[in-house]
């Protein structure tokens, strides 16, 4: 499965610092990822076209970050089957895992449950975030195709520098 670090079809800001005006350490980053453009956008620049399994590098990541919360709302449902993950270069769906993007509704990672079967165990994993000591990107892998969706994919993060 390839990963695309290209950003045609939507706007990940650059990488050397978050894509928000001011000086506040905590912010809320987010990206509208819209398929349908995106396919354009990646036809017109002659990439390869987004399949079932690709990952996009989405929000950028500088060093010293902690990851409170990533979120995905679905506002276009897909009109078909299609199931997003979302991670990072080292775990591909640490934050969600197979959110329903054939219909409208909202997903976060800050979304607790006990597990059952196992006491005193948290689900997801990263209830509290994720620190980031290397620059690092929050991904969107589509498990399946994805043509007509569109999205916000967003993440609350603190400035540790």
């Amino acid at each position: 499965m390839p990963t695309y670090t290209d950003s045609l079809g939507f706007n990940k800001g650059t990488a050397a610092a978050y894509p928000y005006e001011g000086t506040r350490a905590v912010t809320k980053v987010e990206v509208e990822l819209d398929f349908a453009a995106i396919a354009v956008a990646r036809a017109a620049a002659g990439a390869t076209a987004l399949t079932s399994g690709d990952v996009l590098e989405v929000i950028r990541l500088p060093a010293k970050t902690q990851v409170l919360a990533v979120g995905l709302d679905v506002t276009t449902a897909e009109g078909g089957t299609l199931a997003i993950d979302v991670g990072d270069g080292a775990d591909p769906d640490c934050y969600l895992e197979d959110a329903n993007a054939n219909a409208v509704a909202g997903y976060s990672s800050s979304q607790v449950t006990i597990s059952e079967g196992t006491p005193n165990t948290l689900v997801p994993a990263l209830p509290w975030g994720k620190y980031y000591a290397a620059a690092d990107t929050i991904d969107v892998k589509t498990v399946n195709a994805a043509d007509a969706a569109v999205m916000r994919l967003w993440a609350l993060v603190v400035d540790c520098n």
